[in-house]
């Protein structure tokens, strides 16, 4: 049966003799980074190349030039057969140590999930004569698949892409400093401006995460790969063949940090022309007189599980707005108390295009990054309802811009909500600080979108040559990369020279007072 179905897709790749042959892997269990994806995905398949994705989320209906293999069993073993305790609310009280390490472990168990499922066999059994010009990988599941199918595709050229922004993640595969001292840690709620205790324990999380990637996640992802090939090479080494990285970041929309030149920034690639929105939406959004305001939590972290009290509190504070029109993307059909008339509850709203609505006044969101991305793009301003990952650093850096306000999701009341849409929607400076942001935002020479697609087509023009751009540290040494190796020797060397003038001043001071010497005798 694989025969037949290697030889079908086999005869759709070489259906298009201008395209490359491009294998997307995206291992991440999360619909926010299959959001992202697939507009790279789908974007180089316009293109003319033929898109192998081997991702646990697939699409009934691809476009043409897009054959989706599914790596199934990874959503049901993290989210529904453990839902249990799968708690965002517990996760956001977590320390930045525990929620590396809890990300560390997530990326060892999606590849054992992964390794075990079909989908990756289906890969691993293509015909040998099989080639890919170019593998791209979400980098957040580590070299699992990716080193399998590197190893089996004999070695084309790698590219790291996800729909993450943080710099730190890139470190073990860029080579990339962690600039300690100037921004915090994608898990740290800390404000750009940290204290000294706060750059102390920066310094810790930001070596903490680059060395248990090194030495700890990459041998036990190792093992498991080599259960299946025992023959192949250490999994890290396959991550120094990284080309480029194609990061969900953009300088306007964050702290500022250097970067790499391997690293290229496509922060809101997911971004696209809105669309016209639903009937029941359009009706409700275009008669609204003094504005609409969305409220959602994205995909993880659902509105219809925050509890009775939470929900009670949310809606006690919307009652108080009869002159706005609220609408909440709540999955659930029931409610714990009767729901006000200016709130319209829908289980999945189109985001995207409501915030693109001249009427969209307000985004009450959990502050996750594409959520963000959109509401900066749109020019709409937030309150932040962070509750773990980056969405504490996502609506720091907003507050810090004027364009939102953070509240507490977990110790909602409805008086600070109250208070906070009242700031927001009567305070012009949020919108116009928002619409400033905004504009620096879509300033760019060619939409993200555009700049991810030239890059990985620059990578299939120079599959030689772009290894140009990989630094130097990715082969060196943590302690050399951080100059650790020369600053402990200089610092034993000053402690040594002090001691040294301590004694000799001793001597003599001995010397000059012969009494202070028989004294101390």
């Amino acid at each position: 049966m694989w025969h037949l179905s290697a030889l079908v897709l086999l005869a759709v790749a070489t259906g298009n003799c201008l395209g490359a042959n491009i294998l997307y892997i995206d291992g991440v269990a999360s619909p926010s980074h299959f959001i992202w994806h697939r507009s790279l995905m789908y974007g180089l398949a316009a293109k003319g190349h033929n898109v192998t994705a081997l991702s646990v989320d697939v699409e009934a209906n691809p476009p043409p030039n897009v054959h989706f293999i599914k790596i199934e069993g990874v959503y049901e073993a993290f989210y529904e057969e453990h839902s249990d305790v799968t708690d965002f609310f517990a996760m956001g009280e977590l320390s930045p140590f525990s929620m590396l390490s809890m990300f560390n472990e997530y990326m060892v168990t999606g590849c054992e999930l992964a390794l075990k499922s079909k989908g990756v066999q289906v890969l691993l059994n293509y015909p040998d004569e099989f080639k890919f010009d170019v593998i791209i990988n979400d980098f957040l599941v580590g070299p699992c698949v990716s080193a399998l199918a590197q190893q089996k595709f004999g070695r084309p050229p790698y590219i790291a892409a996800t729909g993450f922004h943080g710099l730190t993640t890139t470190t073990p595969i860029s080579g990339a400093y962690s600039y300690s001292g100037m921004i915090p840690n994608h898990e740290f709620d800390a404000p750009e401006s940290m204290s000294y205790r706060e750059r102390f324990m920066n310094f810790l999380y930001n070596h903490w995460e680059e060395l248990s990637k090194t030495f700890q996640v990459y041998h036990k992802i190792d093992k498991l790969v080599r259960q299946i090939n025992p023959d192949i090479p250490y999994v890290a080494e396959f991550e120094k063949d990284t080309r480029i990285i194609l990061l969900n970041s953009y300088p306007v929309i964050q702290y500022s940090e250097p970067a790499m030149p391997s690293v290229i920034s496509v922060g809101g690639m997911q971004i696209i022309k809105s669309k016209e929105l639903p009937d029941d939406l359009k009706s409700i959004v275009e008669n609204a007189k003094q504005g609409v305001i969305l409220f959602s939590l994205g995909t993880n972290v659902r509105s219809d599980l925050l509890g009775k009290d939470r929900i009670i509190e949310i809606l006690n504070a919307m009652r108080k707005f009869p002159q706005y029109q609220f609408l909440w993307k709540f999955e659930s059909d029931s409610m714990p108390v009767e729901v006000p008339k200016n709130v319209y509850i829908r289980k999945w709203m189109p985001q995207n295009d409501l915030l693109a609505h001249p009427n969209l006044k307000l985004f009450i969101t959990h502050s996750g990054l594409l959520s963000t991305q959109e509401a900066i793009w749109h020019g709409v301003p937030i309150i932040g309802f962070p509750v773990f990952a980056d969405q504490h650093k996502n609506i720091n850096y907003c507050v810090q811009m004027g364009v939102a306000k953070k509240l507490s999701i977990s110790k909602i009341k409805s008086n600070d909500l109250v208070t906070a849409v009242q700031q927001l929607m009567t305070d012009q400076r949020y919108r116009d600080n928002m619409a400033q942001l905004s504009k620096l935002f879509r300033d760019q020479k060619e939409p993200p979108l555009e700049r991810a697609i030239w890059w990985v087509e620059w990578v299939l023009r120079n599959p030689a040559g772009s290894t140009i751009l990989q630094s130097n540290a990715i082969n060196i040494s943590w302690l050399a990369k951080y100059s650790f190796d020369v600053i402990i020797p200089l610092v034993m060397l000053a402690a040594a020279v002090l001691h040294v003038l301590v004694k000799v001043v001793s001597v003599v001071l001995c010397r000059k007072n012969p009494s202070r010497k028989a004294k101390r005798e």
